[in-house]
């Protein structure tokens, strides 16, 4: 071979992307990030539902233990449709918001619950607030028995 080089092809250019292959690889990577926002979505919409759920079970809880600790009645307090509520000793509650997107879908009969001290018994035994969030995501929180124990489920 002349010049010492072996094979006695064409000589090759530098090695690149064709603009074919760069296609190909930005369909695929719109394909990826596409399908990566959707799950994205989900997982918020999921996140937000369980936080308002957690959060609406935090406070029953809290308040039959106040019942029962400070021996004085205390009262969780929401209307259907709204995304606030009330909770706190009769006569002194306080007005606590869900999280964004949030709302009680489904309240007890007159949407208040109340723990009797000393025990912490409750006037509405198994009750049920649904909570709705982004993406008709529901959620129920469910005060079982006449010793308020809460559970979160879905329905």
């Amino acid at each position: 071979h002349p010049g010492g080089l072996g094979g006695g092809g064409a000589v090759r250019g530098p090695k690149g992307l064709s603009l074919l292959e760069l296609v190909v690889v930005v369909a695929v990577l719109g394909v990826l990030l596409g399908v990566g926002f959707v799950s994205l979505q989900s997982y918020r919409q999921n996140l937000a539902i369980r936080e308002a759920a957690l959060q609406v079970a935090t406070e029953l809880m809290n308040i039959r233990q106040q019942a029962r600790r400070l021996s004085l009645d205390h009262v969780f307090e929401a209307r259907q449709g709204g995304s606030t509520y009330q909770v706190g000793p009769a006569g002194a509650l306080m007005e606590r918001s869900l999280p964004a997107g949030v709302v009680f879908q489904r309240v007890p009969a007159g949407g208040r619950v109340t723990f009797y001290a000393p025990y912490g018994r409750v006037s509405a035994a198994n009750s049920t607030y649904e909570l709705q969030g982004p993406g008709a995501r529901v959620l129920q929180v469910n005060i079982v028995g006449s010793t308020g124990k809460v559970v979160v489920r879905a329905p």
